[in-house]
């Protein structure tokens, strides 16, 4: 069992799924970390749209709450952590920091094609990454 991991998440339900299956790698000891990354343009959408920054705050813990909601209700501890950024990039920083013993992350399922022409956040964390990286489809 993990007694710290990293839970890369959206709020998508790619990402409702890799929280899913930490569940069969931790226990009520386990410390969960989910970060949440927010690229510059999404930043800048939610200000010119919400207003408020408790405002939009609460946007983003709203679309944590399922994710949330399952670890509150298997008693495991967990934190919420906000950070801007490029996704992929976020990740693999905060992943590094020697904190956590694996990040678990959802993924959209790209081809071969897509993915080569756009990239994905989980492939580039698989890469980077300094512990192991649990992709969840």
């Amino acid at each position: 069992m993990y007694k710290k991991i990293l839970l890369a998440a959206d709020g998508s339900d790619n990402s409702f799924r890799a929280a899913e299956e930490t569940l069969h790698f931790i226990n009520e000891d386990t410390q969960v970390t989910i970060l949440n990354v927010i690229n510059p343009a999404d930043s800048k959408e939610d200000v010119l749209h919400s207003g408020a920054s408790e405002s939009i705050v609460s946007k983003r813990k709203a679309k944590l709450s399922k994710i949330t909601g399952l670890y509150a209700s298997n008693n495991i501890p967990y934190q919420v952590h906000f950070e801007n950024g490029v996704p992929n990039e976020t990740v693999v920083k905060f992943a590094n920091k020697g904190e956590h013993q694996a990040v678990f992350l959802g993924t959209r399922g790209l081809n071969g094609l897509q993915e080569m022409v756009m990239g994905s956040v989980s492939h580039k964390v698989a890469k980077r990454a300094e512990i192991p990286v649990m992709i969840v489809k």
